[in-house]
């Protein structure tokens, strides 16, 4: 059996060079969070009669995790999802509720407050100003409210054609990616680098609206596709207002995704906008219903100079309530006969009684007027009570996944130095080889000339 000294140093040296140029590799990156650490693929070549001939280089890998990818970019999807929902209705609570107390449960206490000291003393100039003052400030309460979730909401639908803009991009350079990918590996060179890129950029898609892909690099969200080989879909919105949505364009026409299969920061966005638009609705329905039932009886009533049929609000389809600008001290109907009996403010105590009204607000039946925006509050203030505790639960997890995940994929530097160390032993006992098959050729042309 012969050995091939020249042949097996020769292919130890450039094994030897493969394997130090990706231990310089991985060094130089070991700090970049969407690298992974690649390692040479040699193959052993046969020689005649069974002798070894030295290694081939093959190419280079990196380390997988493909499962874990998988449940990151799940995790990244709900962490932003809900970062972003809880950041829009955190806004919206503090309108509806601020710190300072006046909300609209006050100013509902303090009208029904102030008809119940004018029932006592229903001709008294002063306190019919101070009821009607305490009208004003409840439909100004209503309007401020309404207009501060209006304008929440606004502002976080300015942020949905950006966010798209930057899914587009994201979608465009993978589907780009997929075919450098296809290439490099059809040439024997591998795509490493390239798959670390295109695994980046579909964290950040499921970051950004809760896409997910399968091993070529296909990207979809909610069975929609976003990308598909080396094309990139185009997402684009549809709709406005709490009906905003997405949709994906295909060849034969547009198709829209499912809001709730949505994730990332796309979806919590979205979500919270329906949400804010939840919560006006529901608080202008409260406020419109209370107008209404006051209109009624008081336009029953009958005001110290003797009119009757005066309402107190104005009441729109939609918007919130406003004061009746025709409303005056003289008009008010807080009296229930047209002024013939001194001292009747039946009329006003009925306006007060509307506070233990359990039948006004159909949603939510048994409650009074006070209790159903205390309800309408709660249940809006446990929407972000859950967002940030599943936000603060998903980081968490994130954490925990991606240090895993680290030391799979991630770079030891410890481990690449010792390696460097041992590479660098190869090349020189490679390069030795090499010599010692030039030395020995040299004697035996020496002797035989």
């Amino acid at each position: 059996m012969s050995v091939n000294l020249a042949s097996i140093g020769i292919t130890g040296i450039f094994a030897a060079e493969a394997e130090i140029a990706t231990a310089e590799s991985n060094i130089s990156n070991a700090s970049n969070p969407n690298y992974s650490v690649e390692s040479v693929n040699l193959q052993a070549d046969a020689g005649a009669n069974g002798a070894g001939a030295g290694v081939q280089v093959l190419g280079t890998t990196r380390g997988q995790a493909p499962y874990l990818n998988t449940q990151i970019n799940s995790t990244q999807s709900s962490d932003n999802y809900n970062q972003a929902f809880s950041q829009a209705s955190t806004v919206a609570q503090q309108i509806l509720a601020p710190a300072s107390g006046n909300d609209l449960s006050a100013s509902l206490q303090n009208m029904f407050n102030a008809f119940t000291n004018l029932s006592v003393s229903p001709q008294n100039t002063t306190l019919r100003s101070s009821a009607i003052a305490a009208l004003s400030q409840f439909a100004q309460a209503d309007q401020n409210l309404s207009s501060g979730l209006t304008a929440t909401a606004n502002g976080q639908m300015s942020q949905v054609t950006t966010l798209i803009a930057q899914v587009n991009q994201a979608s465009s350079q993978i589907a780009q990616l997929n075919q450098q990918i296809v290439a490099a590996n059809a040439s024997g060179q591998g795509g490493a680098a390239l798959e670390d890129q295109r695994d980046g950029l579909i964290n950040q898609l499921a970051g950004l609206i809760g896409a997910s892909a399968d091993a070529q690099g296909n990207v979809s969200v909610g069975g929609v596709p976003l990308v598909s080989g080396s094309s990139a879909l185009t997402l684009s919105s549809v709709g406005s207002g709490a009906s905003l949505g997405l949709q994906v364009a295909l060849s034969n026409g547009d198709l829209p995704i499912n809001s709730a299969q949505l994730g990332g920061t796309l979806g919590g966005v979205l979500s919270a906008i329906g949400s804010i638009s939840q919560l006006q609705s529901e608080v202008n329905g409260l406020a419109a219903s209370v107008a209404t039932v006051m209109n009624t009886q008081a336009s029953s009533g009958y005001g110290l100079d003797g009119s009757t049929g005066t309402a107190l609000f104005t009441v729109g389809a939609n918007g919130p309530i406003a004061i009746n600008a025709s409303l005056t001290v003289q008009n008010l109907g807080a009296s229930a006969t047209a002024g013939g009996v001194p001292g009747d403010g039946s009329n006003a105590t009925a306006l007060a009684a509307i506070a233990n009204n359990q039948s006004l607000f159909a949603s939510m039946p048994g409650s009074t007027p006070v209790q159903a925006f205390s309800a309408i509050s709660g249940n809006f203030g446990a929407l972000v009570e859950n967002a940030n505790n599943s936000q603060q639960q998903a980081s968490a997890s994130l954490q925990s996944l991606s240090q895993l995940k680290g030391s799979i994929t991630g770079v030891s530097l410890n481990d690449q130095l010792t390696q460097l160390i041992q590479y660098q032993n190869v090349l020189e006992a490679s390069g030795r080889a090499v010599q010692a098959a030039n030395d020995i050729t040299t004697f035996l042309v020496q002797n035989l000339n």
